[in-house]
């Protein structure tokens, strides 16, 4: 799209207007994790249902989902549309978003892409 708007606008307005329109991320805090089917499953909430944020990609096909199980259920698994940021706010709290495919994070906070190649090689380690 940004090909697009370079087209029509004057030269570095796209840009500028992208700046402005940088995706609102809702940031979950992540409250630790769990092993379910011996994959790591990233926790955002629990209590009655429980769920957060899971990769995989030797089980199903690669990627970043959302996960939720109730009691006694077995978790169900939407594929998230987008790719998963991790940032440490300043208190050092984990925080969890979806963020578009092009998200480019501030260089002044403490965010990861968590893409396939990190997570792939954290599993290598």
């Amino acid at each position: 799209m940004a090909e697009v708007l370079n087209q029509i606008l004057p030269e570095g307005l796209a840009e500028q207007i992208a700046e402005y329109a940088a995706p609102d991320v809702e940031w979950e805090t992540v409250y630790g994790s769990k092993m379910i089917w011996r994959t790591k499953h990233f926790i955002t909430y629990d209590g009655g249902p429980e769920g957060g944020y899971v990769y995989f990609y030797k089980e199903r096909e690669a990627g970043w989902y959302k996960w939720e199980r109730g009691w006694f259920q077995p978790p169900t698994y939407t594929e998230v549309d987008g790719q998963i940021a991790i940032w440490w706010d300043d208190d050092r709290v984990e925080r969890i978003g979806v963020v578009p495919h092009d998200y480019e994070p501030d260089e002044d906070k403490n965010i990861v892409i968590m893409d396939d190649e990190i997570m792939q090689g954290l599993d290598d380690e």
